[in-house]
């Protein structure tokens, strides 16, 4: 057995009927908790390894998100730790032949985090020593990964909100359109509609303590009872059976969506539906990002408008990405490999390869050349991890004063603004341009102050308070704390106005091939990723409040707002 000094230590939080399970098989075999944990664990990993992704098995508690997180901060926990000692890897391995529900990852939100590890324990356990509890007794306690990806599917639709509902009903009616022959072939628009469903479904649905309540309630229907083998085949065969039983439930009466959502609380979860859905969409928008640099065809257009969230792009005329086949143990061909590790290219995930990009067709082997001297342009992307270079790539490529139709134009700027002392400090605009960027920044902030005593004074608010905002107007951190004593609402949307100097140029990668300086490029590359982040989070918080205001309690969609008790 290996030392001590090998294991590697973590915990997961199990509930008390499986630690007795643990217990039982403790006693049967005469070892301790650690190396039973660790010989359930190993065994569980070599009967998971083998099977096919959809084939391994996970415990029931894994889709009811069971037990259930604390609602606060300050509330307890649920269940009860169990302190793991596994060699190096072992770890890794259970996770990986755990299931991951769409939407979930290692670390996020609470609502979203995934429990592969947890998953892992008790699916092992309950494989040779079965049990239960007040919440788990009468379920099936193992699924196959199809079928409990399955039962997550309902659980969405059943509490699905509008914006998500639009965009289910759409694609269903086109595939009855082509199930009756009165769709022939699709075109961009309706394949885009089926793929934004695919990504919705398959990897940005929201999470909430609602929707794991309401797979409980549709586990109690379906899964215990005599027919609960027979329903796991059901979701897992994913056939005509299962197709009747998701219209159903999307399309449900009153009465019984009331059933399915019973034991929710009435609330309504647009906001994460609308973000759910514009993830989705940005998801399929970066795909055909992907194909439009890597352009096997050579026909792509030279700009591509990138939607969401709405800006331009513009690729150099001779730059492309190309895919390579990997070597038989998946690695870059040489002289790909060697480019990259020089920093002449940039490589991010496409398919089931990797593309490198920028290079020039050259008519010699390989076929493709890196563009000279482009190592500036792309020094800012070292430290990025491989999920986060595409959308690098694209920061270089924004046409920062395109000038879109009014029809396509975003709701919210696509422009590059850096500090005006930053803007001093590399050279871009002079001392005198930076004090009156201060300047007009202060206006506007004392503007806004202003605006909100008007505000106060329409609400009545005494005078005596009134000329003491007025008199501390100089200080906004003041006017604030004041402000707040009145209406904290007001008070938060209260900011102050930062000193901001609007990039007039092109793209980073226009600057680098108009012949720009190394400094320039590098800083307007760093700054060009930087900026495209932040509007993306911009563009993502608009969708969630414009979730509300198309999509309010007057026109709540199937499954938007919960019945009963918590």
């Amino acid at each position: 057995m290996p030392g001590s000094r090998e294991l590697v230590e973590t915990n997961v939080r199990i509930p008390l009927c499986a630690l007795k399970a643990l217990t039982a098989v403790m006693a049967r075999t005469g070892a301790s908790r650690d190396a039973t944990v660790r010989h359930l664990l190993a065994e569980h990993v070599q009967r998971q390894e083998p099977a096919h992704p959809e084939d391994r098995l996970t415990h029931i508690s894994t889709v009811l998100r069971y037990p259930r997180s604390p609602r606060g901060r300050k509330q307890p926990r649920a269940g009860t730790p169990l302190r793991l000692r596994l060699p190096d890897g072992l770890a890794d391995r259970a996770r990986a032949v755990s299931l991951h529900l769409p939407g979930q990852y290692p670390r996020a939100h609470r609502d979203y985090q995934s429990r592969a590890l947890t998953d892992a324990v008790m699916t092992a356990i309950a494989c040779v020593e079965p049990f239960t509890d007040d919440v788990l007794d009468g379920l099936l306690p193992l699924l196959r990964h199809r079928a409990a990806h399955n039962l997550w599917r309902l659980a969405s639709v059943a509490l699905c909100t509008r914006p998500e509902f639009h965009l289910l009903h759409a694609a269903e009616k086109l595939r009855d359109g082509m199930e009756a022959g009165a769709v022939q072939g699709l075109d961009f628009k309706q394949q885009r509609l089926l793929d934004t469903v695919a990504a919705l479904e398959e990897d940005v649905a929201w999470h909430s303590p609602a929707r794991f309540i309401v797979a409980a309630n549709i586990a109690r229907e379906h899964l215990t009872g005599p027919r609960a083998e027979a329903n796991e085949r059901m979701l897992y065969e994913e056939g005509e059976d299962f197709d009747d039983l998701f219209r159903d439930t999307l399309h449900a009466r009153e009465e019984t969506r009331q059933e399915l959502l019973w034991g929710t609380a009435d609330y309504d979860w647009s906001g994460r539906g609308g973000t759910a859905v514009w993830r989705a969409e940005r998801q399929v928008t970066l795909q055909h990002v992907e194909d439009w640099l890597v352009d096997r065809t050579g026909t792509a257009p030279a700009q591509m408008l990138a939607a969401p969230p709405g800006w331009m792009l513009l690729r150099p005329a001779a730059w492309t990405a190309a895919a390579p086949a990997l070597t038989r143990d998946g690695q870059l061909p040489q002289p790909f490999s060697q480019w990259l590790r020089e920093g002449c290219v940039l490589t991010f995930p496409y398919r089931n390869s990797q593309a490198l990009w920028p290079l020039q067709r050259i008519q010699r082997a390989p076929g493709w050349e890196p563009v000279p001297g482009i190592e500036a342009l792309l020094a800012p992307a070292r430290a990025l991890p491989a999920g986060k270079v595409l959308g690098y790539i694209e920061g270089l490529l924004i046409e920062w004063n395109h000038q879109l139709d009014p029809e396509e134009e975003p709701a919210f700027d696509i422009a590059l603004d850096t500090p005006a002392d930053r803007a001093q400090e590399i050279g871009l605009i002079t001392a005198e341009e930076r004090r009156a960027a201060m300047a007009q920044a202060r206006e506007r902030t004392l503007r806004g102050l202003d605006e909100v005593i008007a505000r106060f004074e329409d609400d009545g608010i005494d005078t005596e308070t009134l000329d003491f905002l007025r008199g501390v107007r100089g200080n906004f951190r003041e006017f604030k704390r004041q402000a707040k004593r009145i209406d904290t609402r007001v008070a938060a949307r209260l900011q102050v106005t930062r000193a901001l100097w609007r990039w007039p140029g092109r793209s980073a990668a226009a600057e680098f091939c108009a012949g720009a300086s190394t400094g320039l490029v590098q800083w307007l590359a760093a700054a060009a990723h930087e900026r495209s982040a932040l509007i993306l989070e911009l563009a993502m918080h608009k969708e969630w409040q414009d979730a509300f205001d198309r999509y309010g309690r007057r026109d709540r969609g199937p499954g938007a707002w919960g019945r009963g008790r918590v």
